[in-house]
């Protein structure tokens, strides 16, 4: 396939997954198009062996859609396997940061809570690398902080209803796979567990 085509593919894909608001404005019609542009863009992919390349997977990368199942108005606790209070939000961003040095993989949630304070949950990861395309995830550690500099953690605490610091940081034991089905410079495809489709875009 011509490299023209390639990116056309992929422009009409980032489009469609922008349109869709990280998946939370998604239909049907959209679901087979973006499913449609995958696997179109899979099957051309010329990196057969992404985990051999982790530096071009390093850095931060912005979630454009995703059949993962989260929803917009949601909960800090449900953001973090239940170790969070059980504070209500809304999701207003997603976000995935890759280091190779330190084989970190993080998940990151930029939310607003009801009190219109502005806060990141993280959840802390560490990948190990199964095969070629393959990375099992160890889930480490989740938090939740202020999104702004002008929010110390006694006033964000307080935004949220929450009266300890202990409260919003909490150990994990979970894990998970994730298959990376196409990987370029700035772009990149995933399967995870579920066969569930993640549509990244480097920021």
């Amino acid at each position: 396939m011509a490299d023209t085509t390639l990116f056309n593919l992929k422009q009409e894909l980032i489009s469609i997954s922008t349109a869709t608001d990280i998946g939370f404005n998604s239909n049907t019609t959209y679901r087979q198009q973006i499913e449609k542009l995958a696997e179109q863009i899979e099957a051309v992919n010329q990196n057969s062996e992404p985990t051999s390349h982790m530096e071009l997977l390093q850095g931060r990368w912005r979630l454009l859609y995703s059949t993962f199942g989260l929803e917009q108005q949601t909960t800090l606790s449900r953001l973090s396997f239940g170790k969070l209070p059980d504070v209500t939000i809304s999701v207003t961003g997603l976000f995935q940061e890759i280091y190779k040095a330190t084989e970190q993989y993080n998940n990151l949630i930029e939310f607003i809570a009801g009190s219109g304070v502005k806060g990141v949950t993280v959840v802390m990861g560490r990948y190990t690398v199964v095969d070629s395309k393959r990375l099992a995830i160890d889930f480490l550690e989740t938090s939740a902080y202020s999104a702004t500099d002008d929010l110390n953690d006694t006033a964000f605490r307080e935004a949220l209803g929450v009266d300890s610091a202990l409260l919003l940081k909490s150990t994990l034991s979970g894990s998970g796979w994730v298959d990376i089905t196409y990987l370029d410079a700035d772009f990149r495809l995933m399967r995870g567990n579920q066969q569930n489709l993640y549509v990244l875009l480097r920021e």
